[in-house]
């Protein structure tokens, strides 16, 4: 959870990470599935750690409605700003 608290505060200072989370968010599960498939086959032999970093936050927003429990806690933070 706290992990998702994290990126619900990187959301509030920077744009593009907001925008990531709110597309996933928005996906569909056939659409989520078949961007986690991408996302695999791309980091797949990545090996900087700035891409093992990507790829970690990739999987955690794709897994168990993650997106949408980070736009929660993102408003939740916001609200208490």
């Amino acid at each position: 959870m706290e992990e998702l608290r994290n990126i619900a505060q990187a959301c509030i200072n920077d744009q593009r990470i907001y925008d990531i989370v709110v597309s996933i968010a928005n996906m569909t599960e056939e659409e989520a599935s078949v961007f986690k498939s991408k996302v695999l086959a791309y980091f797949i032999n990545k090996k900087s750690p700035d891409d093992v970093e990507a790829y970690k936050f990739y999987k955690l927003l794709l897994e168990n409605q993650n997106a949408r429990k980070v736009l929660d806690l993102y408003v939740e933070i916001a609200g208490n700003k």
